[in-house]
């Protein structure tokens, strides 16, 4: 392993919310060298980069031509996250892409097509995988601690109601549904600790936002079977009335491991005073740890910890989801080998 090679990265897209959010951590970071910004808003793209002392770009092209460029990190609306994934592994560019991987399982298959054929390497942001919290919950149900995993509980609980009202979210190009925009999360970290989903059968509701503010339902809940014969549930809310929170429970024959606000918990068994506190910190996007893994494994020349073949699973689910939504069927969803 090299110590001191450093991979010279672009940062594709700058949300006006948070403009130096990811290029700050790749500036940053260990084995990576900030190279370019690019946003289609060009005074983002010009505070960033003048700021940080980097080319800036609104012409998405004309950065894959910047000599030198070996990775991008791609943080885009969801539409645009195939696309511009597969123009730059085309031109031989390393891709870490900001999740959901794709919005359609066409676009996630062209994308691991393209990622063969260039031989570059294709990583997805799902951030939570690096969140100390949920690192632990994995390392409990990998180490057998829990026991074996029965039943499993997760929640996507967020009002982004405001950025659906003022930005792209509400677009029904972007196909930002609960199940793909959200939910992927969540989907993601379930896949991750319990294994691998085989059906979903869900239902939804409008009740708080409109169709013309936003085209799809806004509040959802599913029931999941896993293959190795575990059962689950997962909701998402998109304008709930209450702060943001992400439940994730996990049951096992020999201890509970309960998400919360403060400190998560492990429970031994039904008494409300046997119970193992959990005091970590809880970093809900900690961009730096996938940002260093992704290009430590393009220096290795290995699978990155979060590929992009792991994380096509987690949209099919998130795909397989909206489709039971429409015919009120349950959905086997498309398997990818990694």
């Amino acid at each position: 392993m090299s110590d001191d090679r450093r991979i010279r990265c672009a940062v594709v897209g700058l949300s006006p919310r948070g403009p130096f959010g990811r290029a700050r951590p790749v500036a940053e970071g260990p084995n990576t060298e900030l190279v370019a910004v690019c946003d289609v808003l060009g005074d983002v793209a010009r505070q960033v980069g003048e700021e940080m002392g980097v080319p800036h770009y609104t012409d998405y092209a004309k950065l894959l031509e910047q000599d030198g460029l070996e990775m991008v990190f791609i943080a885009t609306p969801d539409a645009e996250h195939a696309p511009q994934s597969i123009a730059a592994l085309e031109a031989g560019i390393h891709v870490l892409c900001e999740k959901p991987m794709a919005i359609g399982i066409d676009e996630a298959r062209a994308m691991l097509g393209a990622q063969d054929k260039s031989g570059c390497r294709l990583g997805i942001n799902q951030v939570l995988r690096t969140n100390p919290r949920f690192m632990e919950a994995k390392r409990m149900a990998d180490s057998g601690y829990l026991g074996e995993i029965f039943y499993c509980e997760a929640d996507y609980v967020h009002n982004i109601s405001h950025l659906i009202l003022t930005g792209w979210r509400g677009d029904r190009r972007q196909n930002h549904t609960p199940f793909i925009g959200g939910g992927c999360h969540m989907i993601d970290l379930l896949r991750w600790c319990v294994g691998e989903v085989v059906e979903i059968f869900a239902y939804g509701s409008k009740l708080c936002l409109t169709p013309e503010q936003y085209p799809f339902d806004d509040c959802s809940v599913s029931v999941l079977k896993f293959e190795n014969g575990a059962c689950g549930k997962f909701g998402v809310t998109y304008a709930c009335r209450r702060p943001s929170f992400r439940n994730f429970m996990l049951y096992g024959t020999e201890r509970t491991y309960l998400s919360g606000r403060d400190a998560d918990r492990v429970r031994i068994n039904d008494s409300l005073s046997d119970v193992i506190t959990i005091d970590l910190p809880v970093q809900g996007h900690p961009y730096g740890p996938v940002i260093r893994d992704f290009a430590q494994a393009v220096i290795d020349d290995t699978e990155p910890p979060i590929s992009g073949r792991d994380v096509a699973n987690t949209i099919a689910v998130s795909i397989a989801g909206d489709e039971s939504l429409a015919t009120g069927m349950p959905v086997q969803p498309e398997r990818f080998a990694f």
